[in-house]
C-alpha cells in the first residue's frame, strides 16, 4: 500500500516537471494567450489524461515517464508538405507549389507520426491541405472535437485559417490562367547572387519569399464607385437611352407672356445613366471647368457686348417688362426704354436702362463715391436691397414694372438667356431670380458645380482629374468596371499590395484624364479608363519580368496584344476615352516596372532592372510635367482628327455634341 502511494507521487511529479519544460513556467501552464502548436498539444493531451488508478507500479511509472518524454519530441510534417508536386517539364500548373526554405524537392518526414494532427510546421512557409482528409474525433456529447490546441480549436478551423496553398503565384495570375501559361522547370533552380553578403538565392527561393496581400484598395474603390453611381441616379435621374439625339417638345410660358411650343434636342446615354450636364456637375473630366478656355471666354464676351445694347422692353398693358434688344421688342405691343445721347439717364448715363435695377434705387450696394456704379450695365453688381419704387407715368418706368424674365444658364458651355422660370425649368437650366442681367451670373460656375471658382471668370477645378475616376456614365459602364477590377485589379493587388496598386491606379488615371483634356477638351468623360489600362500594363510588366520562366512567351505576348487591341476598340464608344486608355497604359507600364516585385536571374539582370526602375520614375515625372504644361500653358482648342480616335460616328448622331441644341426661332416680345 505504501509502495503504491509512493509510485503515485513520483508519477505526479514527473508529469508536472514535463509540463513545466513544455510551457516554460513553473506551474506547467503557459502564460501566453495563444494556443500551443500541434506538435506540443499531443504531449499535453497525453499528460492531461486523468490517472484515476493509484495502483501503478514502478514499471508503469517508468513507462509513463518515457512516453511523456517521447511525446515532447516535435512531430515532423507529413508527406503532404511536399512542394514538388510538379512535373519535370512545367511548374505552377497545380495548387500547392510552394517550397520549404531548404529548397529540397521532396520531404523526408514520416507520415505515420503525424496522422490526425495539424498541418502546420515552422519549417514550412505555407499551410497545405492534406492528401487524405483528417476526421475529427467525436466527444461524449456528440460534437466533433480535435486534439489540436488542447482540444479547444478544431483542426479543420486551423486548416482553413492558415491554408495558403492556393496563394497568388508570380507570373500565374488571372491572365496566366486565362492564357494557360506554362513554366520551365529548369529556370527555378538557377542560382544568382542577389545580396550584398554574397548569399545565393535560386529563382524558386525568390518566388517563395514573395508575400500575398489582401485587396483592400480594390474593395474600397469599387464600393465608392458603386455608391456614387447609385447616388447620382437617385439625385439626377436617367438620360434618354439610345444612340441618337432625343427631341423634347413642350408648351411653356415665354418672356412674351404667351404660351409657345418649344423644341430642343439632347444627347442620349446608351450606358443607362445620368445626362451629360449632370455628370459634369458631379465631377466629370471637362476642360472648360479646369482652366480658362479662350473659346468659351470669347463667347461670353460677345454676349456681354450684345447685352450693353439692350434696354427694358415694357408692355403697353402694364403686364410686365423684360430686358431685351430692340429687335426682340415689339413696337406695337411694347415700349423699348433705352438711354442714349438724346435721352440720357440719371447722372447722364448712356448704358441702360435695366428692368428692375437702377443705381438710384439700390441701397446695397449703394452707388456713392468712391464706389459709384460704372456707366456700363455689364459691370453692375446684383442689388441685394432695393428702395421701394413709386409708380409714375414718365419717371423710372423700368423700376415700376413687373420683371418677367431673369438670367437662365442652359447647356454645358455657359449659354445664358433672359427668360421665364417655366422655360428655364423645361430645358433643365439654372434660373437666377436674384439677378437681372446675364453679366451678373457665372453660368460656367453653375454648369461645373462642385467647389465655386475662386475667380468667377477663371475656372480652377483641376481636381476633376481625380474625381472623374469614381464617376460612371451608367449602369453598363459600372458593370464593366466592377468586372475588370474584381478579376484583374484584385489579382494584381494580391501580388503588389494596396499601396503600389493604389499609386498605379490613381497616377495612371490622372495622366490619362489629363491627356484626354488636352486633345478632346469639350467632351465630358467619366470612368477609370486610364486606371484600367494602367492595370493592364501591370499584366504586361509581370509577363516581361517572368519571360525566362515561360514556355512559348511569344505566343503569350500575341494573346495579350490581341486582348489589348480589343479593349482599345471599346474606347471608340461615347463616354469612353481612348486618349485616357493610351496614356494610362504608358504611365501604368512605367510605374508597374518601377513598383511591381520582380525576380532576378543573375547579378547583371538585377543591376539592369534597378537602373530601369530609376529611368521609369524619371520618365513618369518628365511626361507628367509635359502634359501639365501642354494643358495650361499651350492648350489645344481645335483638333478635328483627334476626335476620330476617341469616337467613330457609326451613325449620324452617335458622336453628337453633348450640349443641348435649340431651334433658332426668334421670340418676339
Amino acid at each position: 500500500m505504501t509502495w503504491d502511494g509512493l509510485s503515485f507521487v513520483v508519477a505526479t511529479v514527473a508529469k508536472r516537471r514535463a509540463k513545466s519544460q513544455i510551457s516554460g513556467t513553473a506551474g506547467g501552464r503557459s502564460k501566453s494567450r495563444s494556443y500551443a502548436p500541434a506538435s506540443m498539444s499531443a504531449a499535453e493531451d497525453l499528460l492531461d489524461e486523468p490517472d484515476v488508478s493509484p495502483t501503478t507500479t514502478t514499471t508503469t511509472t517508468t513507462t509513463t515517464t518515457a512516453a511523456a518524454t517521447a511525446a515532447l519530441r516535435p512531430t515532423p510534417p507529413a508527406d503532404h508538405y511536399s512542394m514538388d508536386t510538379l512535373s519535370d517539364e512545367v511548374f505552377f500548373d497545380s495548387k500547392g507549389t510552394g517550397s520549404p526554405e531548404t529548397g529540397s524537392g521532396t520531404a523526408s518526414y514520416d507520415t505515420s507520426k503525424d496522422v490526425g494532427g495539424s498541418r502546420y510546421h515552422p519549417s514550412v512557409q505555407e499551410w497545405q491541405r492534406p492528401a487524405v482528409p483528417v476526421s475529427d474525433s467525436v466527444d461524449a456529447s456528440g460534437r466533433s472535437s480535435s486534439h489540436i490546441g488542447r482540444s479547444r480549436i478544431w483542426s479543420r478551423i486551423l486548416d482553413s485559417c492558415f491554408d495558403n496553398s492556393d496563394r497568388r503565384q508570380y507570373g500565374r495570375g488571372v491572365a496566366g490562367r486565362l492564357f494557360r501559361r506554362t513554366f520551365r522547370e529548369s529556370v527555378r533552380k538557377e542560382k544568382n547572387i542577389t545580396e550584398s553578403d554574397g548569399k545565393e538565392k535560386s529563382v524558386r527561393e525568390q518566388l517563395d519569399e514573395m508575400n500575398e496581400y489582401r485587396p483592400y484598395f480594390t474593395w474600397w474603390v469599387t464600393t465608392v464607385q458603386v455608391f456614387i453611381l447609385l447616388l447620382s441616379i437617385m439625385c439626377y435621374g436617367l438620360a434618354p437611352p439610345g444612340f441618337t439625339l432625343k427631341q423634347q417638345s413642350g408648351q411653356v410660358l415665354m418672356a412674351s407672356l404667351s404660351i409657345q411650343t418649344v423644341d430642343y434636342w439632347e444627347p442620349s446615354n446608351f450606358w443607362i445613366g445620368p445626362r451629360a450636364a449632370d455628370l459634369i456637375h458631379l465631377g466629370a473630366k471637362f476642360a472648360p471647368c479646369m482652366r480658362k478656355d479662350e473659346k468659351i471666354y470669347r463667347h461670353v464676351e460677345e454676349q456681354r457686348r450684345a447685352e450693353r445694347e439692350t434696354g427694358c422692353c415694357i408692355r403697353n398693358d402694364d403686364s410686365g417688362c423684360v430686358q431685351s434688344s430692340r429687335r426682340e421688342c415689339s413696337t406695337r405691343l411694347s415700349v423699348w426704354k433705352k438711354w442714349s445721347e438724346l435721352a440720357k439717364g440719371p447722372d447722364g448715363r448712356l448704358s441702360g436702362s435695366v428692368c428692375g435695377q437702377d443705381p438710384n434705387y439700390c441701397k446695397e450696394p449703394a452707388s456713392v463715391p468712391p464706389h459709384e456704379w460704372p456707366d456700363d450695365i455689364t459691370r453692375w453688381p446684383i442689388c441685394r436691397k432695393r428702395i421701394a419704387a413709386v409708380k409714375k407715368i414718365h419717371a423710372a418706368e423700368h423700376m415700376a414694372c413687373e420683371v418677367i424674365g431673369h438670367p437662365c444658364c442652359i447647356g454645358i458651355h455657359g449659354e445664358c438667356r433672359i427668360t421665364t422660370r417655366e422655360y428655364c425649368n423645361f430645358v433643365r437650366g439654372y434660373f437666377h431670380e436674384e439677378a437681372t442681367l446675364c453679366s451678373q451670373v457665372s453660368c460656367l460656375n453653375n454648369v461645373c458645380g462642385m467647389i465655386p471658382f475662386h475667380n468667377p471668370d477663371v475656372p480652377d477645378q483641376f481636381y476633376r482629374l481625380w474625381t472623374s475616376l469614381f464617376i460612371h456614365a451608367g449602369v453598363l459602364h459600372l458593370v464593366i468596371t466592377v468586372l475588370l477590377q474584381y478579376f484583374l485589379m484584385r489579382d494584381m493587388e494580391k501580388l503588389a499590395g494596396p499601396v503600389r496598386i493604389g499609386v498605379i491606379y490613381i497616377v495612371s488615371g490622372i495622366a490619362g484624364n489629363l491627356a484626354s483634356a488636352i486633345f478632346v477638351p469639350y467632351r465630358a468623360e467619366v470612368g477609370p479608363s486610364g486606371s484600367q489600362f494602367g492595370l493592364l500594363a501591370c499584366v504586361f510588366v509581370e509577363f516581361i519580368n517572368s519571360w525566362q520562366m515561360i514556355l512559348n512567351p511569344w505566343r503569350v505576348l500575341a494573346k495579350l496584344v490581341g486582348w489589348t487591341l480589343a479593349f482599345f476598340l471599346v474606347g471608340l464608344l461615347p463616354w469612353v476615352d481612348n486618349y485616357a486608355h493610351i496614356f494610362g497604359f504608358i504611365f501604368g507600364f512605367l510605374l508597374s516596372y518601377a513598383l511591381l516585385p520582380f525576380v532576378s536571374f543573375g547579378p547583371y539582370d538585377r543591376r539592369r532592372k534597378v537602373l530601369l526602375i530609376w529611368v521609369c520614375l524619371v520618365a513618369v515625372a518628365v511626361m507628367l510635367t509635359a502634359l501639365i504644361i501642354l494643358f495650361y500653358v499651350t492648350p489645344i482648342y481645335e483638333c478635328k482628327i483627334c476626335e476620330y480616335l476617341n469616337c467613330i460616328p457609326l451613325t449620324r448622331d452617335f458622336c453628337a455634341e453633348q450640349n443641348i441644341n435649340f431651334n433658332k426661332k426668334l421670340d418676339i416680345i
